[in-house]
């Protein structure tokens, strides 16, 4: 007995031993995997040693790696993934008994290759619909990469000039759009009288835009929707964005607070004016006394509460301002005298929200949104008079989704806005219209209105997407409203259809009703009519869209839109509810995504838009009727961190009225007299933008710098006529000339 315990205990010592060699023997490397430039840790990552394919480890979600080995000393590492260039194999020391180094990794993306991202359309409704990410829309040459600019290439789209990026869809001009940034209505989008948008261009991260035909969760409008959603900020790490441009830089922070809460900060200046001296000449008779300047911000923080809920609370504002001086060398003046002296403009907005997105159930969701927006704007000339209008609005938006069985999935939608505007203003009334000419101030008499105008709104919308056969769905749906200026209730309904009759072939077809408020000039006391109606339209629309292979896509769609109650101006009441219209047209849009090297689109869009006088019987095409649109849009990543990208736009020349005469006024002043509505157009449009990029990659940091150069080929592209003091002659008013602007940008 004594003897086998003492074989038993031999046994037992030998066996710990080899445990204890075999646990040494068990070495084990950690490190983490990283995109180069970003910093962004890489999940799904395949480690391995160069020759061993026994040896190999895959990445977790926040970049991190073990990989055992077998033995001491010295090993050789490398990484490699889809749509990054495979590491160089890295040298690492192994030790038995020691504590081995966390190694980093870093891969460099391969930019042919797109970045895809899985995210849940927020709108499955495809009528009268293009969808585009704000990357393809900032890469768009001649933009300077701001995304919002850039929705003018796409088929439809209309601007009034260079200067504008305000989109005008359809034959609707672009106050006749809504606008939405991340679920919640937004109200001012644009810079400088529409120049430049006033988000970061990195926010950016798509656009769902109803050209027409839109279901009945959106606000009443006769033009289009565009939805804006802005991305989320980073959760891996603090990180921050520099950009510098030639006419503004910006600044952007993200990153995580705790596991489950992460914020952005962005904010944005414009410096020309820093630069240039304080007071300097524009053109002829225009002295400026305070360059245009602006500055905006946003911000939005997540706190991510369940893997079924999250709350969203954003900030974002935004300013201009300019001062200038008219002297009687302006011909401006020489026809509009009251015109002369000192002006100075400024406008601004600022804006708070919050949003709440629920799963309540596996069949139910819930967004609800809260936002409040100030914004005041302040226009004074010396004889001219002045303008401040300052407006508080309270807004909440809730939107119940239900999937009601197999083949119905109903909305039920909710908003309502309170709002309070105050009014000061002295100034001559005059009546600005498409169905005008251009007013004359100086012979107008003066009105004054210091009213403060409460406002209150409602509207509901019911939606249900009724898949009634396996490759057909049906949207019915209908918007009501109430409002408290006028004191109407409205109930208009909506109608889409969507047919896949074989795979990767989508017919389309929509109708709807949709009014809209008059412009608030138009209706206040004084200046306006206050027993205004609404204006309203009727949208039809049908298309086809065809997926094709390698990337490729097809889409036509015609649609038509019938306008009535258009406000036109009319004595004595000011306005009133007398003109109608039509747009008609059918647009095509072939486009090719990212798969190896290249990517673009090429969009042409014909159309007609007329407007009517019911009251004169007079007809002409509206200031937006440009027959013939035509985009080509491309990208080439020619080289590892090289692209080149070019845009070319044809456009119908826009029409305008011109000056056939003069006569002499009771007052002794040398007036015009026009010809008919639109009967003159401008030349033909044409301009080429190009772009060349490059990347320079480091570990821990990256930096982009671009050269844009605007209408490469110098066409001189007319936006109007100045004419001179008796009309007698006039003279090419043009838009951009050749221009280069340079853009650098930090990422960190």
């Amino acid at each position: 007995m004594p003897f086998t315990r003492l074989i038993l205990a031999a046994l037992l010592l030998m066996t710990t031993a080899v445990v204890a060699h075999a646990g040494d023997s068990l070495l084990t490397l950690h490190g983490t995997v990283y995109e180069k430039g970003t910093r962004r840790p890489l999940d799904g990552v395949t480690i391995f040693v160069p020759g061993n394919d026994a040896l190999t480890a895959t990445t977790e979600p926040d970049g991190s790696f073990t990989l055992e080995v077998p033995s001491p000393g010295e090993c050789q590492l490398a990484a490699a993934a889809v749509g990054f260039v495979k590491s160089m194999p890295l040298k690492a020391t192994v030790t038995q008994g020691g504590k081995n180094a966390t190694l980093v990794i870093y891969l460099e993306p391969v930019y042919s290759m797109n970045e895809v991202v899985v995210q849940a359309d927020r709108n499955p409704d495809r009528t009268a619909k293009t969808v585009i990410t704000g990357k393809e829309l900032s890469q768009v040459p001649g933009t300077a990469g701001d995304p919002l600019r850039a929705i003018q290439a796409l088929p439809g789209v209309a601007t009034a000039g260079d200067n504008s990026s305000a989109p005008a869809i359809r034959g609707s001009g672009p106050e006749n759009n809504a606008y939405y940034v991340d679920f919640l209505p937004a109200f001012y989008l644009f810079h400088m009288g529409g120049m430049e948008s006033v988000f970061n261009a990195d926010l950016v991260e798509d656009f769902n835009i109803y050209s027409s035909s839109f279901g009945p969760e959106y606000l009443d409008v006769t033009g289009g929707i565009i939805d804006v959603r802005l991305r989320k900020p980073r959760t891996d790490r603090i990180g921050a964005k520099v950009n510098i441009s030639m006419l503004e830089s910006d600044i952007l922070v993200e990153g995580p607070v705790t596991g489950n809460q992460s914020f952005y900060l962005a904010g944005r200046r414009s410096y020309i004016d820093l630069f240039l001296p304080k007071t300097g000449k524009l053109s002829d008779g225009v002295e400026y006394k305070q360059f245009p300047r602006f500055y905006d911000y946003q911000g939005k923080y997540i706190w991510q509460i369940s893997p079924d809920s999250s709350l969203t609370l954003m900030a974002g504002g935004a300013a201009d301002e300019m001062k200038f001086d008219l002297t009687s060398e302006a011909d401006a003046v020489k026809h509009d005298p009251i015109l002369a002296g000192s002006a100075q403009m400024q406008i601004g907005y600022h804006s708070q929200g919050m949003l709440l997105s629920s799963r309540i159930a596996p069949s139910l969701a819930n967004r609800f949104g809260v936002a409040h927006m100030s914004t005041d704007v302040q226009q004074q000339m010396t004889q001219l008079g002045h303008v401040k209008i300052s407006n508080d609005l309270y807004y909440f938006r809730d939107h119940l989704t239900l999937q009601a069985g197999e083949h119905h999935q109903l909305l039920l939608g909710v908003e309502s806005a309170i709002g309070a505007v105050k009014l000061d203003i002295d100034s001559p009334k005059v009546m600005r219209s498409d169905f005008a000419t251009q007013p004359d101030y100086t012979s107008a008499a003066r009105a004054t209105n210091n009213d403060t105008i409460s406002t209150q709104s409602c509207d509901v919308a019911l939606k249900d997407r009724w898949q009634f056969l396996d490759r057909a769905t049906l949207i019915v749906g209908a918007h009501g409203s109430y409002e408290s200026y006028f004191e109407k209730y409205r109930v208009e309904p909506r109608l889409g259809l969507e047919v896949t009759p074989v795979k990767n072939t989508l017919l389309t077809a929509g109708w709807g009703r949709y009014h809209q408020f008059p412009q608030g000039f138009q209706v206040v006391n004084g200046f306006g009519n206050p027993h205004l109606s609404y204006e309203n339209a009727e949208h039809y629309s049908a298309g086809v869209e065809q997926q094709l292979p390698e990337a490729w896509s097809a889409k036509l769609e015609g649609y038509y839109k019938k306008l009535e109650d258009l406000v036109i101006p009319h004595e004595p009441e000011n306005y009133i509810n007398g003109g109608s219209g039509k747009a008609y047209g059918a647009e095509v849009l072939v486009k090719k995504n990212r798969t190896a090297d290249w990517s673009g689109w090429v969009s042409v869009a014909y159309a007609k838009t007329e407007r009517h006088n019911d009251v004169t019987g007079e007809a002409f095409p509206f200031s937006y009727d440009q027959p013939l649109i035509v985009n080509m849009v491309y990208e080439w990543n020619f080289a590892r961190n090289w692209t080149f990208g070019a845009k070319w736009r044809y456009q119908t020349g826009a029409p305008i009225t011109p000056v056939i005469g003069t006569y002499t006024d009771s007052s002794g002043r040398l007036r015009p007299t026009y010809g008919a509505l639109g009967s003159e157009r401008l030349p033909d449009y044409h301009r080429l933008d190009v772009r060349i990029a490059r990347d320079f990659l480091f570990d821990k940091w990256k930096m982009s710098a671009y050269l844009d150069i605007i209408n490469a080929y110098a066409n001189q592209n007319v936006s109007g006529y100045d004419y001179n003091a008796d009309y007698s002659s006039r003279k090419k008013v043009t838009q951009l000339p050749l221009m280069p602007a340079l853009g650098i940008r930090g990422e960190f």
